[in-house]
């Protein structure tokens, strides 16, 4: 019998010692002992004279590191902003998302910037700078609002040069994007498009897997034009080396030719509806039709089934009909109804100036 106590004792020790681990491994975050970050470059005050003979001569935005406790919680993410001085962070422009404490531009990037913000050539202007912490959720990558740390505002002044823009392609208000994804041939690319004809292009390129999934904007379906390629992270370059989307996957790209930036987003299209209850269960994927350029799918439809596409099984985006039905797509659109139960074809093209669709009964 002392044997039996003995040995449910130490088995007592033993959970109540892996109890108290397992509190030790999951500590609470105490937002009172958190430091801010604080931009050390530009200084506040600081006149800032832009010239386009030193327009490769670089600028650095640094500031320091901010910490959350307990320690070694997450790696800290900075997004530094930059808007007039008189303007609220809303409209701000942000410069760069990085967990290094410090961004680097060149004079004619960072000019570039400024006059796509509507900043006047050889005028100053007062803009504010900030610098925003937080850390990402373990599961999904989300930022923590909680976790949220501004710093201080610092002021300086810029006054931007006068810079070459090169005008909007004649023709088709477009731009090609050629890549190693589809042989290098401008003629042959997809394009992006400007709706608002005001040199900011959108529209979705689909690239395959493999290659280097490298490319870049084209004014014209040749080479003999401007080509826009890097210019650094997030920005464009006429002359600059070639651009670089993550990987594979069906994107939506922004070039704007004015500020010469940049943006891309995966958006992975699929079709949701009543036949899956809107979602409540995986959205039904669509197959790469590579000799027609469209997504398409063949499905049963019960009598009554109402659909319509969304990405990355989110309502974020998402597109259905106009009203009245004229076979093309947009975003927050009307439910597509099926006239009968059976068996379709359902064809997706996102490679146009305005998304359109088939339903096809087979």
């Amino acid at each position: 019998m002392k044997k039996i106590a003995l040995l449910l004792i130490l088995v007592s020790g033993i959970i109540l010692i892996d109890a108290c681990k397992k509190v030790e491994t999951d500590p609470k975050m105490d937002m009172s002992k958190a430091v801010k970050p604080i931009i050390t470059e530009p200084t506040e005050g600081g006149d800032y004279i832009l010239l386009e003979d030193n327009d490769t001569v670089e600028i650095n935005f640094t500031w320091t590191a901010s910490s959350y406790f307990p320690e070694d919680l997450a790696i800290p993410f900075y997004l530094l902003q930059m808007v007039e001085a008189d303007s609220v962070y809303d409209g701000a422009k942000d410069l760069i998302s990085t967990t290094a404490t410090n961004y680097t531009s060149t004079v004619k990037s960072l000019n570039n910037t400024l006059l796509g913000m509507g900043l006047k050539a050889g005028e100053s202007t007062e803009m504010k700078f900030r610098v925003t912490s937080s850390l990402k959720s373990y599961d999904d990558g989300k930022t923590i609002a909680s976790t949220l740390l501004d710093s201080d505002v610092v002021t300086a002044s810029f006054t931007p040069y006068e810079a070459y823009i090169p005008p909007p392609p004649e023709g088709p208000d477009s731009l090609w994007v050629p890549g190693d994804y589809q042989g290098w041939a401008p003629d042959a690319a997809p394009n992006v498009f400007s709706a608002e004809h005001n040199g900011i292009y959108q529209g979705y390129v689909y690239y395959p897997p493999g290659g280097t999934f490298e490319f870049k904007f084209t004014s014209a379906p040749d080479w003999e034009h401007t080509n826009f390629g890097t210019g650094g992270e997030g920005l464009l370059d006429p002359v600059g080396g070639n651009l670089t989307i993550p990987g594979t996957g069906n994107y939506w790209l922004t070039a704007d030719t004015v500020g010469l930036t940049w943006t891309n987003e995966l958006r992975d299209f699929a079709l949701v509806g009543s036949f899956n209850g809107w979602g409540d269960q995986p959205d039904a994927p669509l197959i790469w039709d590579e000799a027609n350029w469209m997504w398409t799918i063949t499905i049963d439809f019960p009598a009554a089934t109402e659909f319509k596409w969304r990405a990355n099984s989110e309502w974020t985006v998402n597109l259905g009909i106009n009203d009245p039905d004229d076979g093309l797509l947009k975003q927050e659109g009307g439910n597509i109804v099926v006239p009968a139960a059976g068996n379709y074809t359902i064809n997706l093209y996102l490679y146009e100036p305005v998304p359109r669709y088939e339903l096809i009964a087979n």
